[in-house]
């Protein structure tokens, strides 16, 4: 008779767990839908015996892997020791700070094999405990576009990403970001235009001319340079490119963003008068990637009160705004 390839035992501070909750501790490298699916199939059983994904479970049952992970041919995420910086952590809620360039989630194709799963997966494994759990499985809440930078939100357990996700649908989570854009805005406003998909495979949004998703934003002017201005935008709803589409719409597109209307990189060349370059040497863009930044999320606490958090800009955008500050400031005679 052979072995169980893997065994558990649920400790007390499990007891009344979830089943699948339990397995998503034990291995935070599988998708939570491929454990469900190998206990409907009696791949995984407790005590023995056949099991449902939400059966509630006891201090001390058995969890037996009846077969071993390589004859079974699941799909494992790598972890990644990718620089994760955590702006704030309490036992429900973990932020980051998304870098720029990095995807939330495994592209579709493949087309960028590192993500921040990855990090949010080396983080959950360093914190394995002795009976083999790991003390949270990070839940992603919302995304952020890949080339846009700031806060992201997860929950760490499946009473709080409930409780968090109901904030999101409730429109409870105010979230600002800061976009550099092209033109020069000199008083703030309101967008409220429906938005639907420019394609079929919902990789390019517009503005809709009937129907379409409601969707509002609104902004307010930061600091205004020659021919660009640096904003603070609110989106009130979570739609897919929202900020993007709906300052393209009224003629400020982010200053980089070539699906809707901005540049593909902004260089020192084309703010600095008297620019030289450096001889035998490209000269290298100061940011070619979307100029957004989530800089803030402000949201009711899991068990009361608020959390207020704050996302510092990245090297690249800190540079470009003082480039811009230097060599872009907006004419004194013209009033703001």
């Amino acid at each position: 008779m052979s072995l169980p390839a893997e065994t558990r035992v649920v400790g007390e501070d499990h007891h009344g767990v979830l089943l699948d909750e339990y397995l998503s501790l034990c291995w935070p490298e599988i998708a939570k839908g491929t454990l469900r699916r190998l206990v409907r199939d009696g791949v995984i059983t407790v005590d023995g015996q056949p099991a449902k994904p939400e059966q509630r479970l006891r201090g001390d049952q058995i969890i037996l892997l009846e077969e071993d992970w390589d004859a079974l041919a699941v799909r494992r995420h790598k972890a990644s020791d990718i620089a994760l910086e955590v702006l704030y952590q309490d036992e429900n809620l973990l932020a980051v700070n998304k870098p720029a360039g990095l995807p939330v989630e495994p592209s579709r194709w493949g087309e960028h094999p590192v993500h921040l799963g990855q990090a949010l997966l080396a983080w959950a494994e360093r914190q394995r405990r002795d009976d083999g759990t790991v003390e949270h499985r990070p839940r992603a809440l919302h995304r952020l576009d890949l080339g846009t930078s700031g806060v992201l939100l997860y929950a760490l357990n499946l009473d709080a990403e409930r409780f968090y996700r109901q904030l999101f649908s409730d429109r409870q989570v105010e979230k600002v970001y800061h976009a550099l854009v092209i033109g020069e805005v000199r008083a703030p406003g309101r967008i409220d235009a429906p938005l639907e998909p420019a394609k079929l495979d919902g990789s390019m949004m517009r503005v809709a001319g009937k129907g379409g998703k409601d969707s509002l934003t609104e902004y307010e002017p930061i600091k205004r340079f020659r021919g660009y201005s640096l904003i603070e935008a609110r989106p009130k709803t979570g739609r897919t490119h929202q900020i993007r589409v709906h300052l393209a719409s009224i003629g400020h597109p982010l200053a980089v963003d070539t699906l809707y209307g901005g540049r593909d990189r902004m260089l020192l060349s084309e703010l600095k008068p008297g620019y030289r370059p450096k001889p035998g040497q490209p000269e290298r863009a100061l940011i070619d990637r979307l100029t957004l930044h989530a800089a803030a999320v402000r949201l009711p606490a899991f068990g009361g009160g608020e959390i207020a958090i704050e996302a510092p800009y990245p090297k690249d955008l800190r540079i470009l705004l003082s480039k811009m500050e230097k060599f872009r400031r907006a004419h004194p005679s013209r009033p703001d």
